[in-house]
């Protein structure tokens, strides 16, 4: 079993993070950033985690995974603040609670412990929403040591064919309304999946929300951010991915289509399923020899 150290991490807005950090013995510069999903926690699938801990070993890469402000469903954060006599105070976190433009902070973090660690080329790999984030952070910032971009399972949460239509046209509705009223940032109940905000409804739900990423359901998709990512690209989404609103070849040709990156893959894991569950190491190793390729 593989052995990780226990670590943490604060981001530039002094949130506090808590994550898991693997180093082989002979390392060289790169090393993996894991960003989990949608209530994920940076110990969620302990299969892949293995994984990849092992297969960087063999590469001689660092493998990282903390908690970002999304994790669970609601839960309390860490802040810092020397005037407390604790040195921190709590603030409402969770996925309920979430404000998507903080993930750059998250995502920088990572980063910037990995730097710390000595590993200047830093691959960062995010999943389901963790996608979403990266996308927007790859697309929007210059970050010296992001040495690649991996977007796994990057589905449109707006687009789950489980949603009900009419329901969520007139859900969209009364959580606007909620805002308008002065209560954005009250939970709700009975609408989200989870407990959640009006305004983390809106930004999951409303089409051209700076957190709907992936527009491929458009007729005519924008791809904003994702179009604007340079850096090494590997999109990766299996293909029974049970959030799909269409098949995976056709889903990535959207992909494939918008994507400017210097070096660009995309690869459809034949009969994998959103978390990759029973596959996690088809995925890894697939992810793994892309970036050896760099």
């Amino acid at each position: 079993m593989t052995a990780f150290s226990l670590v943490e991490t604060v981001t530039k807005d002094k949130i506090i993070h808590q994550g898991i950090f693997y180093k082989p013995k002979k390392t060289g510069k790169r090393a993996i950033l894991w960003i989990h999903g949608l209530t994920g926690t940076f110990y969620g699938n302990k299969k892949i985690l293995e994984e990849f801990a092992k297969e960087c070993n063999s590469l001689g890469y660092g493998f990282t995974s903390f908690n970002n402000r999304g994790h669970d469903i609601v839960t309390g954060l860490k802040k810092i603040d020397k005037r407390k006599p604790k040195g921190y105070t709590r603030i409402n976190g969770g996925a309920g609670y979430e404000i998507f433009k903080d993930c750059i902070y998250d995502i920088e973090a990572g980063i910037n412990f990995l730097v710390a660690q000595g590993f200047s080329e830093t691959v960062v790999i995010g999943h389901s929403t963790g996608s979403q984030k990266l996308c927007y952070f790859a697309g929007s910032k210059q970050n010296p040591h992001l040495f690649g971009v991996i977007l796994a399972s990057p589905a449109s949460d707006r687009l789950d064919p489980a949603l009900n239509r009419m329901k969520l046209t007139k859900d969209l509705a009364l959580m606007q309304d909620l805002v308008n009223k002065g209560k954005g940032e009250e939970l709700v109940l009975g609408y989200h999946v989870f407990p959640a905000t009006p305004k983390r409804f809106l930004s999951s739900f409303l089409p051209n929300s700076l957190e709907d990423q992936f527009d491929y359901g458009d007729p005519r998709p924008r791809m904003k951010y994702f179009s604007k990512i340079t850096k090494p690209l590997l999109v990766i989404i299996g293909g029974q991915d049970e959030y799909l609103d269409r098949s995976a070849s056709v889903f990535m040709k959207t992909f494939d289509n918008y994507q400017h990156s210097v070096s660009y893959k995309s690869i459809i894991l034949k009969d994998a399923y959103h978390s990759y569950n029973g596959d996690e190491s088809r995925f890894v190793k697939t992810v793994l020899l892309w970036v050896s390729t760099l």
